[in-house]
Protein backbone atom coordinates (compact mmCIF):
# COMPACT_ATOMS: atom_id res chain seq x y z
CA UNK A 1 0.00 0.00 0.00
CA UNK A 2 1.02 3.65 -0.64
CA UNK A 3 1.75 6.39 1.99
CA UNK A 4 -0.61 9.14 2.05
CA UNK A 5 2.54 11.32 1.02
CA UNK A 6 2.71 9.26 -2.34
CA UNK A 7 -1.35 9.50 -2.72
CA UNK A 8 -1.39 13.28 -2.03
CA UNK A 9 1.90 14.73 -3.16
CA UNK A 10 3.87 13.55 -5.95
CA UNK A 11 4.64 17.43 -5.78
CA UNK A 12 7.18 17.46 -8.60
CA UNK A 13 5.11 15.75 -11.27
CA UNK A 14 1.77 17.21 -9.58
CA UNK A 15 -0.11 19.69 -11.70
CA UNK A 16 -0.96 23.19 -10.17
CA UNK A 17 -4.57 22.63 -10.28
CA UNK A 18 -6.54 21.00 -7.61
CA UNK A 19 -7.40 17.03 -7.76
CA UNK A 20 -10.52 16.08 -7.94
CA UNK A 21 -14.42 17.08 -7.53
CA UNK A 22 -16.07 20.04 -6.29
CA UNK A 23 -17.89 19.28 -2.93
CA UNK A 24 -21.78 19.63 -4.49
CA UNK A 25 -20.23 17.23 -7.19
CA UNK A 26 -18.79 14.67 -4.90
CA UNK A 27 -21.83 14.67 -2.74
CA UNK A 28 -24.07 13.97 -5.61
CA UNK A 29 -21.98 10.86 -6.40
CA UNK A 30 -22.07 9.30 -2.88
CA UNK A 31 -25.78 9.48 -3.08
CA UNK A 32 -25.17 7.85 -6.61
CA UNK A 33 -23.54 4.98 -5.41
CA UNK A 34 -25.59 4.83 -2.32
CA UNK A 35 -28.35 3.59 -5.07
CA UNK A 36 -26.53 0.96 -6.07
CA UNK A 37 -23.96 -0.10 -3.25
CA UNK A 38 -25.10 -1.91 -0.46
CA UNK A 39 -25.56 0.00 3.02
CA UNK A 40 -23.10 -1.61 4.84
CA UNK A 41 -20.44 0.58 2.64
CA UNK A 42 -17.75 2.67 4.52
CA UNK A 43 -16.61 6.17 3.61
CA UNK A 44 -13.19 6.79 4.88
CA UNK A 45 -13.31 10.73 4.87
CA UNK A 46 -10.51 12.93 6.14
CA UNK A 47 -10.82 13.58 10.19
CA UNK A 48 -8.20 16.34 10.40
CA UNK A 49 -8.54 19.86 8.11
CA UNK A 50 -4.67 18.76 6.64
CA UNK A 51 -6.79 15.02 5.01
CA UNK A 52 -3.74 12.93 7.25
CA UNK A 53 -5.99 10.86 8.81
CA UNK A 54 -9.21 9.08 8.12
CA UNK A 55 -12.46 8.52 10.13
CA UNK A 56 -14.99 5.51 8.90
CA UNK A 57 -18.77 7.18 8.12
CA UNK A 58 -21.14 5.59 6.69
CA UNK A 59 -22.95 7.84 3.29
CA UNK A 60 -24.83 10.23 5.35
CA UNK A 61 -21.62 11.01 7.80
CA UNK A 62 -19.53 11.23 4.77
CA UNK A 63 -21.76 13.86 3.33
CA UNK A 64 -21.72 15.70 7.18
CA UNK A 65 -17.98 15.83 7.44
CA UNK A 66 -17.07 17.01 3.29
CA UNK A 67 -20.18 19.83 4.26
CA UNK A 68 -18.01 20.86 7.43
CA UNK A 69 -14.78 20.65 5.22
CA UNK A 70 -15.88 22.40 2.70
CA UNK A 71 -16.96 25.15 5.16
CA UNK A 72 -13.53 25.20 7.40
CA UNK A 73 -11.86 26.17 3.70
CA UNK A 74 -14.66 28.08 2.07
CA UNK A 75 -14.54 30.25 5.67
CA UNK A 76 -10.64 30.26 4.74
CA UNK A 77 -11.56 32.03 1.66
CA UNK A 78 -9.77 28.57 -0.11
CA UNK A 79 -10.60 26.47 -2.55
CA UNK A 80 -11.12 22.38 -1.34
CA UNK A 81 -11.50 19.39 -3.94
CA UNK A 82 -12.17 15.84 -3.53
CA UNK A 83 -11.15 12.15 -4.62
CA UNK A 84 -11.45 8.96 -4.70
CA UNK A 85 -8.43 7.27 -4.27
CA UNK A 86 -9.19 3.93 -2.77
CA UNK A 87 -11.70 0.75 -3.01
CA UNK A 88 -11.61 -1.84 -0.34
CA UNK A 89 -13.31 -5.20 -1.04
CA UNK A 90 -14.94 -7.77 1.04
CA UNK A 91 -14.35 -11.56 0.97
CA UNK A 92 -11.75 -13.54 0.48
CA UNK A 93 -8.09 -13.14 -1.02
CA UNK A 94 -9.31 -15.28 -4.19
CA UNK A 95 -12.65 -13.54 -4.50
CA UNK A 96 -11.46 -9.78 -3.84
CA UNK A 97 -8.61 -10.49 -6.79
CA UNK A 98 -11.20 -12.11 -9.29
CA UNK A 99 -13.48 -8.89 -8.86
CA UNK A 100 -10.59 -6.39 -9.75
CA UNK A 101 -9.88 -8.65 -12.64
CA UNK A 102 -13.47 -8.21 -13.66
CA UNK A 103 -13.38 -4.35 -13.11
CA UNK A 104 -9.92 -4.25 -15.16
CA UNK A 105 -11.76 -5.89 -18.11
CA UNK A 106 -14.71 -3.88 -18.08
CA UNK A 107 -12.40 -0.60 -18.51
CA UNK A 108 -11.33 0.00 -14.86
CA UNK A 109 -12.28 2.97 -12.47
CA UNK A 110 -9.21 5.04 -13.65
CA UNK A 111 -6.20 6.44 -11.99
CA UNK A 112 -5.56 5.23 -8.11
CA UNK A 113 -4.63 8.51 -7.73
CA UNK A 114 -8.34 10.09 -8.54
CA UNK A 115 -10.74 7.19 -9.26
CA UNK A 116 -13.82 7.76 -11.57
CA UNK A 117 -16.69 7.62 -9.50
CA UNK A 118 -19.05 7.82 -12.40
CA UNK A 119 -17.28 4.84 -14.27
CA UNK A 120 -17.75 2.67 -10.15
CA UNK A 121 -21.59 3.93 -10.60
CA UNK A 122 -21.97 2.58 -13.94
CA UNK A 123 -20.01 -0.52 -13.25
CA UNK A 124 -22.09 -1.35 -10.36
CA UNK A 125 -25.25 -0.76 -12.09
CA UNK A 126 -24.80 -2.59 -14.92
CA UNK A 127 -22.89 -5.80 -12.49
CA UNK A 128 -25.23 -5.74 -9.21
CA UNK A 129 -24.34 -9.15 -8.35
CA UNK A 130 -20.61 -7.58 -7.49
CA UNK A 131 -22.00 -4.71 -5.32
CA UNK A 132 -22.31 -5.96 -2.17
CA UNK A 133 -18.49 -6.71 -2.28
CA UNK A 134 -17.16 -3.10 -1.77
CA UNK A 135 -16.82 -2.94 1.90
CA UNK A 136 -14.87 1.25 2.03
CA UNK A 137 -14.96 3.67 -0.50
CA UNK A 138 -12.09 6.11 0.41
CA UNK A 139 -11.94 9.66 -0.17
CA UNK A 140 -9.01 12.40 0.62
CA UNK A 141 -9.24 16.16 -0.41
CA UNK A 142 -7.04 18.45 -2.27
CA UNK A 143 -6.00 22.57 -1.43
CA UNK A 144 -3.41 24.74 -1.65
CA UNK A 145 -2.73 24.83 2.47
CA UNK A 146 -2.38 21.08 2.38
CA UNK A 147 0.49 21.09 -0.82
CA UNK A 148 1.89 23.83 1.36
CA UNK A 149 1.81 22.15 4.54
CA UNK A 150 3.26 19.09 2.82
CA UNK A 151 6.05 20.67 1.19
CA UNK A 152 6.74 21.95 4.28
CA UNK A 153 6.99 18.56 5.96
CA UNK A 154 9.50 17.37 2.69
CA UNK A 155 11.51 20.53 3.72
CA UNK A 156 12.05 19.67 7.06
CA UNK A 157 12.82 15.67 6.38
CA UNK A 158 15.06 17.05 3.45
CA UNK A 159 16.86 19.67 6.33
CA UNK A 160 17.00 16.82 8.98
CA UNK A 161 18.63 14.79 6.66
CA UNK A 162 21.40 16.97 5.51
CA UNK A 163 22.11 18.04 9.04
CA UNK A 164 22.38 14.09 9.85
CA UNK A 165 25.09 13.50 7.52
CA UNK A 166 27.13 16.98 7.77
CA UNK A 167 27.50 15.45 11.24
CA UNK A 168 31.31 14.28 12.14
CA UNK A 169 32.05 10.71 12.96
CA UNK A 170 32.38 10.02 16.51
CA UNK A 171 35.76 8.68 17.46
CA UNK A 172 36.19 5.16 18.24
CA UNK A 173 37.61 3.91 21.15
CA UNK A 174 40.54 1.47 21.38
CA UNK A 175 39.34 -1.80 23.59
CA UNK A 176 41.66 -3.01 26.23
CA UNK A 177 42.69 -6.32 26.05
Amino acid sequence: MRSYFEYVNEAEGAPKSLRGYKAEILIERIEELMQVLSDKVRFGVPSDYLGKALTSRDANGAIQRIKELTRYYTGNGEEVRFYCWSIAYAGSFEATESLKEKIEAAGGFGSDLNMNLKKIITYFSENKEDSDNVATISIGMDAKSIRDSINKAKQKISKTKEEGSAKPAAPQQEEEI
